[in-house]
């Protein structure tokens, strides 16, 4: 598998797997248009975490580059405080989480918490999450936008020295039993007008779902409540039984 192929399985990844059948029809009514499951979980997100339903969208966008980032370094990533409420909320989903990882990334993404404070460890997450953001600009060709990237998820006091590193993964071993056959080039280099057509131009880095980031809205994550009112199809989600989420609150 390709850098592009990765980024189109990922991409194109619409969470259908989180929704029971036996409600899919209810997810379909109450989230019209395209993409029902996808909105079903942004909703489940901001009503859970207190963000606007956009915010929510956005943040699952980038927690999507985040998964492709993780498999293409050659060292272990580490996420922003917003990207990992992400990856939380889709771990929960255990079963449709593992079939994420066998079925549409074919690698084994695993979530592998800090599990007591511990400022050697703290340290090492901070390294990685500098480089994971360095590699960002890499391969997307454009700064990760701060709202979702800028705070850690691990403090550190940027007034003193770091004088640890990433922890480099076996990124041979992994990637070739997962499949993967790709060089260094970045992802931004397979991507032409031509290539992704007038759908999106390679600015889809920078909008994700919304076709051009928002048009310079904001983008704070703080207020509570979902906002429904946006042309993504968002809706409230009190109409709909069995809080939309299948469970994991």
């Amino acid at each position: 598998m390709t850098k592009k192929e990765l980024w189109l399985n990922i991409k194109n990844y619409h969470f259908n797997n989180l929704v029971p059948p036996n409600i899919w029809q209810n997810i379909s009514q109450v989230f019209d248009g395209e993409d029902a499951s996808t909105k079903a979980f942004a909703t489940k997100i901001a009503r859970k975490l207190h963000w606007k339903y956009r915010f929510a969208r956005r943040a699952i966008w980038e927690y999507k580059k985040f998964v492709y980032l993780g498999i293409v370094s050659d060292f272990q990533v580490t996420p922003s405080r917003i990207i990992d409420q992400v990856w939380h909320e889709h771990v929960l989903f255990s079963k449709a989480y593992r079939e994420f990882c066998t079925e549409v990334i074919h690698y084994p993404f695993d979530h592998n918490p800090e599990l007591i404070p511990d400022p050697n460890v703290t340290g090492i997450f901070h390294a990685q999450y500098l480089d994971t953001i360095e590699l960002y600009k890499k391969e997307f060709g454009i700064d990760p936008p701060a709202a979702f990237w800028g705070t850690p998820k691990f403090g550190w006091d940027e007034s003193l020295p770091n004088p640890f590193t990433s922890k480099k993964k076996n990124w041979i071993l992994e990637t070739a039993n997962a499949g993967y056959a790709y060089d260094d080039t970045p992802l931004v280099a397979y991507f032409t007008y031509d290539m992704i057509g007038s759908e999106s131009s390679f600015t889809e880095f920078n909008g994700g779902d919304f076709g051009g980031g928002g048009a310079g809205e904001s983008w704070d994550g703080s207020d509570s409540g979902s906002d429904s009112s946006g042309s993504d199809g968002g809706s409230s989600c009190s109409s709909c039984s069995s809080g939309c989420g299948g469970g994991g609150d």
